[in-house]
């Protein structure tokens, strides 16, 4: 696994089936996301970066394989994806 997949996917672990929450600024005060304001937005957020970071993996360790897509796109796209993580973190 990648870091961007085992992260989204072990903050969803951790929020969203275990629910330790104690050292998370939950609530939008401060400084942090939208996605912040309740514990279960976050879990959300966090499954679907780590499912779409995993599926993009995934389709790169397919193609090592097999070699049918071009390696910058796929590079392209996972910029394009971490763009897009950052982007969404901003966005009040």
């Amino acid at each position: 696994m990648d870091f961007s997949t085992f992260f989204g996917i072990s903050e969803f672990y951790i929020v969203g089936i275990k629910k330790d929450t104690e050292l998370y600024p939950f609530g939008g005060e401060g400084p942090v996301p939208y996605y912040y304001e309740t514990a279960e937005l976050y879990a959300t957020v966090s499954l679907i970066y780590g499912l779409a970071f995993g599926i993009l993996l995934g389709i790169g360790i397919w193609n090592w394989k097999k070699n049918k897509i071009n390696e910058l796109l796929i590079f392209g796209i996972t910029c394009l994806f971490i763009f897009i993580q950052i982007y969404h973190g901003w966005v009040e």
